[in-house]
């Protein structure tokens, strides 16, 4: 039994299997490298959104830039108005303190629809937007809350790594993570 395999079998928690579900922790740990899958954000958070006046929402990641695409209805208008809004990673803030990922919105199509971002964020309650800058607060993820909260041997996990770098690339996020020692 390898090293790896018996720090699996070690850990416990439950967000924590949940999260390495779909990749394995030997990958992680030696290429300190994750990916999310579009789907996972899809079920996950938007579907959190949907409502009378925010329909059929989808989400897509490119290379460098991901992009939202769903109607807005407005009850005086007879019709549903398609919408595209796209966005990048600005910042990533993983210390011990603070755990946040900013996304700059880069154009929303047809209109600038500021209320279409507020409703979209307003809906999820980890996100926040101030001036075109989506905030999401890592931490109050109701998953990764578990997992930030975690303790091996009295310290938290959380604080012995960091998020070096994430980007967008097709299909998935990819996150590039430090050892904190």
């Amino acid at each position: 039994m390898s090293i790896f395999d018996r720090l699996n079998n070690t850990l416990k928690n439950p967000a924590f299997k949940e999260l390495l579900k779909d990749q394995r922790l030997k990958e992680v740990m030696t290429r300190r490298e994750f990916r999310v899958t579009e789907e996972y954000f899809q079920r996950e958070f938007l579907s959190l959104a949907v409502d009378e006046e925010l329909r059929g929402l989808s989400l897509r990641f490119f290379d460098g830039y991901g992009e939202i695409a769903g109607e807005v209805k407005k009850r005086l208008l007879p019709f549903a108005i398609p919408f595209t809004a796209r966005f990048t990673v600005q910042k990533v803030a993983f210390t011990t303190w603070e755990k946040q990922v900013y996304l700059q919105v880069e154009q929303i199509k047809p209109l600038d629809l500021e209320w279409v971002t507020t409703r979209l964020v307003g809906k999820i309650p980890f996100l926040s937007c101030r001036e075109g800058v989506i905030t999401c607060d890592l931490a109050r993820v109701p998953r990764l809350a578990e997992f930030f909260s975690y303790r091996l041997k009295g310290m938290l996990l959380a604080d012995m790594l960091t998020v070096k770098e994430l980007s967008l690339r097709e299909g998935e996020l990819v996150g590039r993570l430090g050892v904190c020692l």
